[in-house]
């Protein structure tokens, strides 16, 4: 049997290879939205993560409801079991663009598959962000949209609640309340059952790819042909009306499940940088992902704005005009690859090691099934799944005490501390994990603006600030 599995989580910052989930809510229902269970999971804050007070005040998680939850550990493998339920569509709002990469780190640094819930068992991913997006350009009589202070309209999930009344159980950004708003809005979306069952096709990867092979190529460029598309995405903004022009200049070759798209409706993009090719941004869409593409249909383009159908049409003009230039941009990004990352640390590691091999998978079920975990680790032929589970072990049980074990974990707290640029700890993005420095730093410009603050949220920034003091001690200089 399908069933929906809504979900939000709430996290210690930005970064998801770095920080960590906090609180977890699911609420599963039937096809017809009838809710089948429900989960809420607490965390317990790692030692080796340093909270950003941006994040703090926004959640508001408290010391309290932290030393409350459970192990990193123990949530991973309740998590991974609920996405992992065969017949299990999992969605949130913004859920592809920020939760399930946290979710897919999650899995990874607790020697769990960190893709099986997108595709084995039946199971699937979707995004209502995209679907809202869809709804507000092309069908927007069915709820009523918020507007900011400027008069532009808002998507965010807390003023759509808002807006329309959606009776919740909790505060905005806490993560059961944002799941029962988002559970809804799908039942208003799904009352347009045409539009909605439009809607969900583009998450089925399959069927995805499917209709952009089957959309026309209309546009030549010296003698190749090329589709002209429409690409809907909140990112594009109310601007543009969530709505911009693409051509789609073909495949990734190293990365076989990347299809490459360029916007054509941005001034002045199309430069001549130092290597002779246009100063472009290339979009790279895979299957099912939050980009939705359309056919370049008349009655679509009429929901762009003026100025970008004029910049639209002399893009098209510019590249036509420059056929030889155009094939050596899209050669080099059709090539491209993504730089290794030295000394990237082994949290960040997923895209840069790669897919579990056969002999790691069978030490990893037998780290997961043994009642002494220490024994077992010590067991390992393989260095990565070693050094990783080292880490479960440290951060996860606190009864081991292995003086071999604690030592390079006890730098890596070290490394968070320091104010030193080489004890920085490298991210997949050649990013660093957020130290206790830019921590402090923040705090201080929270409180220095004065902003208006709740009580809630002046205890939680005391809190912090007495967490981040006592984390790194041994650094008096620092505060």
């Amino acid at each position: 049997m399908k069933t929906y599995l809504f979900y939000d989580v709430e996290t210690s910052g930005l970064n998801p290879a770095f920080d960590q989930i906090l609180t977890f809510a699911g609420i599963r229902t039937d096809a017809a939205l009838k809710e089948i269970s429900r989960e809420l999971i607490t965390i317990k804050l790692r030692q080796d993560i340093i909270p950003s007070p941006h994040a703090f005040i926004t959640h508001c998680l408290t010391q309290k409801e932290l030393e409350s939850g459970i192990t990193e550990y123990q949530a991973a493998l309740k998590i991974h079991a609920l996405f992992n339920t065969p017949g299990t569509i999992s969605l949130g709002y913004n859920s592809l663009g920020f939760d399930d990469e946290f979710l897919r780190f999650l899995f990874y640094r607790n020697l769990l598959d960190p893709y099986a819930h997108q595709y084995a068992n039946q199971c699937s991913r979707m995004d209502l962000l995209p679907v809202t997006t869809l709804f507000r350009v092309f069908c927007d009589h069915v709820i009523e949209w918020p507007y900011i202070e400027d008069g532009r309209p808002s998507l965010k999930l807390e003023l759509l609640s808002q807006k329309n009344g959606f009776v919740t159980s909790g505060r905005a950004h806490e993560a059961m309340n944002d799941v029962e708003a988002v559970i809804e809005l799908v039942r208003i979306f799904s009352r347009q059952r045409d539009v909605w069952e439009y809607a969900l096709a583009f998450f089925n990867k399959t069927r995805d790819t499917l209709r952009i092979n089957s959309m026309e190529k209309g546009c030549r460029v010296g003698t190749s042909d090329f589709r002209v598309c429409l690409m809907v995405s909140s990112a594009f903004g109310p601007k543009n009306n969530y709505i911009a022009p693409v051509i789609h200049v073909g495949d990734s070759v190293p990365y076989k499940n990347q299809s490459l798209w360029i916007r054509l409706d941005l001034e002045d993009k199309f430069k001549i940088n130092e290597t002779q090719i246009f100063d472009l941004f290339v979009i790279r869409k895979r299957p099912g992902d939050q980009l939705i593409v359309l056919p370049c249909l008349d009655r679509f383009q009429a929901k762009m704005t003026p100025g970008a159908l004029k910049t639209f049409a002399q893009n098209i003009k510019q590249i036509q005009s420059h056929p030889d230039r155009f094939f050596k941009t899209i050669h080099h990004h059709q090539e491209y690859k993504y730089p290794l990352i030295p000394e990237i640390d082994l949290d960040a590691a997923l895209y840069q090691s790669g897919f579990f091999s056969s002999l790691e998978k069978k030490e990893i079920s037998r780290f997961h099934s043994a009642k002494n975990k220490a024994l077992e680790c010590e067991r390992f032929s393989n260095g990565r799944v070693k050094d990783m589970a080292n880490r479960i072990l440290l951060r996860n049980f606190e009864d081991l005490t292995s003086p071999v074990r604690n030592k390079a974990y006890t730098d890596h707290l070290r490394r968070l501390s320091s104010k030193l640029p080489e004890d920085q700890i490298k991210g997949f993005r050649n990013d660093v994990k957020y130290g206790a420095v830019q921590g402090m730093r923040d705090l201080r410009e929270i409180q220095e603006q004065e902003k208006e603050l709740t009580p809630l949220q002046k205890d939680i920034l005391t809190w912090l600030k007495c967490y981040l003091e006592r984390l790194v001690s041994s650094d008096t200089e620092l505060f």
